[in-house]
């Protein structure tokens, strides 16, 4: 996971929720363009690439609410309260959005403090929290330790190893990565150019700054 900076929302989604008797929650294209352009295009909660086409699913992406529509009603057309996810299923194991359903999360991706107490293991790709209730939900209800996304982090994971290893792990190649990983970068497609991180940069840019810490 990363730190998302919320930005304000579309002027279509303002001007949509000020039309008289609009109430109950429909998405809107600019909507969701808003989200995936404020995400740079990966999941907020596994970090997978979106848009993205999963087998057993229909659609590309999902608005997701952190607090869900059926227990906070009152938030449902909130901007402040949703997030882009993935289609949520990987060889019909469910995750993300998709695995926690009509539940609510109680962590919030807009603060720093969450990925602070997020690690991943360099040995099989599990994410883990330092905060029990944050454990809990991140297995039980996101189900981010399923077996494809732990291999899919952990392949991103001896990816970045390889790489630095060709570079004797100086501290200057490091530091040049994660900036790499940090930042939004330019994807082209068929379509269209758009600014983006790269996938799974969560997972590098801890790597990366747990290994600067041993030359401080």
């Amino acid at each position: 996971m990363i730190k998302i900076n919320k930005g304000k929302e579309p002027l279509e989604w303002t001007a949509k929720c000020n039309t008289p008797n609009f109430t109950h929650y429909q998405p809107i294209p600019a909507l969701r363009q808003a989200l995936l352009v404020e995400q740079g295009y990966i999941c907020a909660y596994c970090m997978r690439q979106i848009p993205v086409k999963d087998l057993s699913e229909k659609e590309t992406s999902k608005i997701e609410h952190i607090k869900s529509r059926s227990d906070y009603p009152d938030l449902q057309l909130d901007y402040n309260n949703m997030l882009i996810c993935c289609p949520g299923s990987i060889d019909g194991d469910s995750h993300c959005d998709k695995s926690k359903g009509h539940q609510s999360i109680s962590f919030s991706l807009f603060v720093p403090q969450l990925q602070q107490s997020i690690s991943y293991s360099s040995k099989d790709g599990t994410i883990k929290s330092s905060v029990p209730t944050i454990e809990d939900e991140l297995n039980r209800l996101l189900n981010l330790n399923n077996r494809r996304l732990k291999a899919n982090r952990l392949q991103v994971i001896e990816a970045i190893i390889a790489i630095l290893d060709k570079k004797k792990w100086k501290k200057s190649e490091c530091e040049q990565q994660l900036e790499v990983w940090k930042t939004k970068t330019v994807k082209q497609n068929e379509h269209e150019d758009k600014l983006g991180f790269k996938p799974y940069c969560g997972v590098v840019i801890y790597f990366l700054e747990k290994k600067l810490k041993q030359y401080a």
